[in-house]
């Protein structure tokens, strides 16, 4: 069975943008809920299953009280300093930086 996964994913993705369903508000009386998960590491060939366990349960987690009516914070961001980015350019011989801009465009 075939899914068309890039329009599906930019119809719904489109739809809560349009509807502002991931826009947290301030001075807002809603309950507030404050979702982080440690940032990805921007380094090696990309993406793994690892990412995908650890960030999908917070994820679900966060849009589920968004649904309840909390006014949720979910902050993503890239911890792009460190051993693994170094390690990474060393086996390779690609420059940190670029390593690290190559990985922050695919993750994002």
């Amino acid at each position: 069975m075939y899914y068309d996964f890039k329009n599906a994913e930019k119809k719904w993705q489109d739809n809560w943008e349009n509807a502002g369903v991931f826009h947290a508000q301030d001075n807002c009386d809603k309950k507030k809920f404050y979702a982080l998960v440690e940032f990805p590491y921007p380094s090696g060939a990309g993406m793994h299953v690892g990412h995908i366990k650890a960030y999908s349960g917070l994820e679900v987690v966060s849009r589920k009280r968004r649904m309840e009516g909390y006014n949720v914070l979910f902050p993503i961001g890239f911890d792009a300093y460190g051993l693994p980015t170094e390690n990474y350019a060393i086996k390779t011989g690609i420059h940190p930086r670029k390593v690290t801009d190559d990985n922050i465009a695919k993750f994002t």
